[in-house]
């Protein structure tokens, strides 16, 4: 019996679905990402049960990627594939840099390419893509969303020496199902990782944002951290020719609203002139939350040079200055008030501390770094709402939870 993830099923939606997807399509509610039993039941009769299944799959997927891929309703795509795929703003982003790099009609391999949401970048911008995928299938799609050239293998058994590349290791446990943060826990592996470092002439790794780049070493790399309305994506490993500033960090923005921010520099804890840290709080003066990607880009004091702005405490993020600063990867608010306490005792305590300056039903969020405070508990207890003026952080300070209360900079 067949299974509705064989390729020979999906040869065969490709070849006679028209009329099934057009029904899948109808059945499948809106926002759906699956149908009901009673939905599946009445698409299969008469019908090949698999072919059912691939094409409700399909419209599923399809709905999803209009989120973040451009002429969705004509990918060949499965939802796990969407979920994986780079953004299509965040591919064009990268393939303009390595067209840049190699030039019009340049060649590039893409490595574990899934259903081709960066070789369909590729070959955008005017380069000539191999795609290959462990999957079949997936290379099957790659080739119809991208139209290029894919090879069914192991990118273990790819020569990469000298060439470019661009690869997206799978980040999948062992056991069945979680997104790893871990290198060993890639496939391909630590190992192969660790030579496509090396080898090409010109490499991009894609890793989710958590990756620890201290991970790698001495490696010379640069790493980049991108984030799409306001969402960090993706971090990038920008090695050989790719690369611009070896070792330096970069951290990007990427909106439908506006043009792309991008900023680079030698990271927080790689140089000597790194902001100073200095808990002290007074009122009036302007507390900073970071960007997500400038945050893990490490490049706070790149983008405060010549404010006098100082970290609350070592790597926590969150800065402080006099004056408020004009740099646009922070998030700024006024300082009003703190009370410092045991984690079970903050609720009540920021209640009083909201209630004496005025806070009480204003505050429109939490925001805890560290596990200092239970934040949902804190959000009930203040009852947040979407139009509230304060912000209340929270974080630790020694073995005692410490949380401010802010006003926004700019609520109207």
């Amino acid at each position: 019996m067949s299974d509705w993830r064989d390729l020979s099923v999906w040869e065969r939606l490709e070849a006679e679905g028209a009329e099934l997807l057009a029904l899948a399509d109808a059945a499948l509610p809106e926002g759906a990402v699956a149908a009901t039993p009673a939905v599946t039941a009445r698409l299969r009769r008469g019908r090949d049960a698999a072919l059912v299944s691939a094409a409700l799959e399909l419209v599923a997927a399809r709905r999803k990627a209009r989120l973040k891929l451009d002429g969705a309703d004509q990918l060949w795509c499965d939802l796990a594939g969407v979920e994986q795929a780079s953004d299509g703003r965040v591919a064009a982003w990268k393939a303009a840099r390595m067209r840049e790099t190699l030039g019009e009609g340049g060649e590039i391999l893409d490595l574990c390419s899934g259903i081709g949401g960066d070789a369909m970048a590729l070959c955008a911008a005017g380069l000539t893509v191999t795609a290959v995928d462990l999957d079949a299938r997936r290379a099957w799609m790659t080739a119809r969303n991208a139209r290029c050239r894919t090879v069914v293998g192991e990118a273990e058994s790819i020569a990469i020496a000298g060439v470019a590349m661009h690869a997206d290791p799978a980040r999948r446990d062992e056991k069945g199902g979680g997104r790893s943060w871990s290198l060993d826990d890639h496939r391909p592996g630590r190992a192969w990782i660790e030579r496509a470092l090396r080898e090409p002439s010109a490499a991009a790794i894609k890793f989710s944002p958590g990756v620890d780049r201290a991970a790698f070493g001495g490696a010379p790399v640069e790493w980049e951290w991108i984030e799409s309305d306001g969402s960090l994506v993706q971090a990038v490993a920008w090695c050989g020719r790719f690369a611009r500033a070896p070792r330096s960090t970069r951290a990007t923005r990427l909106s439908r609203a506006g043009e792309p921010m991008t900023i680079a520099g030698a990271p927080d804890d790689a140089r000597a002139d790194a902001l100073r840290a200095d808990g002290a709080l007074r009122a009036g003066q302007w507390l900073g939350e970071p960007s997500p990607a400038l945050e893990r880009a490490r490049l706070l004091t790149e983008a405060l040079a010549g404010s006098g702005s100082r970290e609350i405490a070592p790597a926590l993020g969150l800065v402080a200055c006099d004056g408020r600063s004009p740099s646009p990867w922070f998030e700024w608010f006024r300082f009003v008030g703190e009370v410092t306490g045991r984690a079970d005792a903050i609720p009540r305590l920021v209640v009083e501390l909201a209630a004496t300056h005025g806070a009480t039903g204003e505050v429109r969020s939490v925001r805890v770094r560290g596990g200092a405070v239970d934040a949902d508990a804190l959000t009930r207890a203040l009852s947040c709402r979407p139009q509230g003026r304060f912000v209340v952080f929270a974080w630790r300070d020694g073995g005692k939870a410490r949380v401010a209360l802010t006003e926004m900079a700019d609520h109207p």
